[in-house]
């Protein structure tokens, strides 16, 4: 069995073995600056993308605030302009379903006994014993049937009590029509304005008397 042999630490020994740790400590040393290095760049990179998504949502945002808001008004402009052409064009005639009225006003407010709007109606039209309300819409959807029905006229009738003895006839009139807004309107007695060009095409078969 060979002997164990020891080196003998001799002062060179000593300082050759000072020197490699302190080689070994340069090297641990400059890795762990690289790795410092490499973290600052990642963390610079992360921020860099998480400004720029910030921003570019930011800017997003903003460009699909402006285009609701533009479609808006797009769509205000639009219940507008179908308003006013239905206005006019019975304004001219004052004639509804055959019946002749004596007067016509549009945006009228119906209140409540405490003078509260409760609801406004579009185009209303009376004579001596008949009233015509009539909602006008850029495009008439289901729900502006129901509201004609269920609010307008209700409201009408409780509020407006010195016209109850008056016959009540419904309209509505559009640009378009969903098929199952028509489809409503017809089967509940309303009355259907069409603008067709420059000119108002009426349905009125079947109408109902209120």
């Amino acid at each position: 069995m060979p002997e164990e042999t020891k080196q003998e630490l001799t002062p060179e020994l000593v300082l050759q073995m000072f020197a490699e740790t302190r080689e070994q400590f340069a090297k641990t040393d400059k890795k762990f600056a690289e790795t410092r290095e490499y973290i600052k760049e990642v963390s610079r990179n992360a921020n860099e993308v998480t400004n720029k998504l910030s921003k570019d949502i930011a800017a997003l945002t903003q460009n699909v605030n402006s285009i609701c808001k533009e479609v808006g008004g797009i769509g205000v402009s639009n219940g507008m302009v179908a308003e006013e052409a239905i206005y006019n064009a019975l304004e001219r005639t004052r004639t509804f379903y055959g019946i002749k009225f004596d007067y016509i006003r549009k945006n009228v407010p119906i209140q409540s006994e405490s003078f509260q709007t409760m609801t406004e109606l579009d185009i209303l039209m009376v004579n001596g014993d008949t009233i015509s309300i009539i909602e006008t819409k850029y495009k008439v959807e289901r729900r502006d049937v129901h509201k004609l029905l269920n609010v307008q006229l209700k409201d009408f009738r409780r509020y407006c009590s010195n016209y109850n003895a008056y016959k009540v006839l419904l309209g509505i009139g559009g640009m378009s029509f969903d098929i199952e807004a028509e489809e409503e309107a017809k089967n509940n007695g309303i009355g259907i304005i069409k603008i067709v060009g420059d000119t108002l095409e009426y349905q009125t078969e079947g109408i109902k008397i209120y």
